[in-house]
């Protein structure tokens, strides 16, 4: 065994035990599964997004980390650009790149159902750098849901 595993192991992170004490977003709760908390944790972030139907998020970027989505259910439209001009959308089985420092909105096509995502991003820290200054080009939210508190 060398020393660079010495004390390291493999971590599971129980659907039940996952935590939301993070940053939320109105309508889409993110359930974190790893981040800067696992001990052992140097480069990656992990956790479950539920978005809920018609919800939307702002315009916004997460700094220099890049992002990938697993879409487990339900139908996700993202929006990016600098202008939010550019459209496509993902579902069950689709994963999704979201290249670091690229603007861009997550939408969930539906009103009726939600949408469920695996994500994991390339940095322990959350960053989210809001971008209401673009509030004019979002897509805005077929149902509107109160900021959590």
């Amino acid at each position: 065994m060398s020393d660079i595993s010495a004390g390291r192991q493999i971590r599971i992170a129980h659907r039940d035990a996952l935590d939301g004490d993070t940053a939320q977003t109105p309508g889409l709760i993110r359930d974190v599964a790893f981040d800067a908390r696992n001990p052992d944790a140097a480069h990656l972030s992990a956790f479950l997004s539920t978005v809920k139907p018609g919800a939307v998020t702002g315009a916004h970027h997460h700094g220099d980390q890049e992002t990938v989505l697993y879409v487990i259910s339900g139908t996700s439209r993202f929006r990016w650009g600098d202008r939010l001009e550019h459209v496509a959308e993902a579902g069950p089985g689709d994963f999704v790149f979201v290249p670091s420092y690229v603007v861009h909105q997550e939408i969930n096509a539906s009103t009726e159902v939600e949408t469920v995502w695996a994500v994991v991003r390339s940095g322990v820290d959350p960053v989210v750098v809001n971008l209401p200054e673009l509030d004019a080009y979002i897509e805005r939210a077929a149902i509107e849901y109160i900021a959590p508190q």
